[in-house]
C-alpha cells in the first residue's frame, strides 16, 4: 500500500510548490489513489492530513500555529525546493507611468532595511519558538532560507 498524500489542490502558492516538486520527482501523482485534494485552506488540509495519517506540504507559520493540535511530525525542511521566496519589486516608472514611483521605493527601502529585516528574523519566535520567516534582503543564492 503506498502512503497517502493530502494537498490543498486549491492553485495557491503551497499547492504550485507543491506540484512543482512533484514535477521535479518525476512523479506522476495526478488521479492516483495515494493524492487526495482538499480543496481547502492550509490549516484544514493539515487538519485532514492528520487524521489520516498522510503526508502534506505546509508553510512554517500554519504548521507552527496547529503543531499542538495535529500529531504531523516535521520529516523534510531546508532543502532549497521549499523555499517559498518574497520579493519586494519597484515597478519601472518609464513603462508605468501611473505607478507611485515614489511610494514604492519607499516601501521597498522599508522591506530592505535592517529593522525590518531584524522583525522578519524574529517574528513567531516568541509564541512558537522558532522564526515564520527568513529575511533574505542582500544574501546570495546559496543562503537563501538560513
Amino acid at each position: 500500500a503506498q502512503a497517502m498524500f493530502i494537498s490543498r489542490g486549491d492553485n495557491s502558492g503551497t499547492h504550485s510548490k507543491e506540484k512543482d516538486i512533484w514535477k521535479a520527482a518525476g512523479v506522476a501523482y495526478e488521479g492516483q489513489k495515494w493524492y487526495q485534494q482538499t480543496g481547502l485552506g492550509m490549516g484544514q488540509t493539515v487538519n485532514v492530513a492528520s487524521e489520516k495519517r498522510a503526508y502534506t506540504l505546509v508553510d512554517r507559520g500554519t504548521y507552527l500555529a496547529l503543531k499542538k493540535r495535529v500529531d504531523l511530525p516535521i520529516l523534510a525542511e531546508g532543502d532549497a525546493i521549499l523555499l517559498n521566496i518574497y520579493h519586494v519589486i519597484e515597478v519601472n516608472p518609464a513603462k508605468r507611468p501611473k505607478v507611485n514611483a515614489k511610494g514604492a521605493k519607499v516601501f521597498a527601502d522599508f522591506m530592505v532595511s535592517t529593522e525590518t529585516q531584524n522583525i522578519i528574523k524574529t517574528f513567531g519566535v516568541d509564541k512558537f519558538g522558532s522564526p515564520l520567516f527568513f529575511p533574505d534582503a542582500g544574501k546570495k543564492v546559496e543562503d537563501l532560507g538560513k
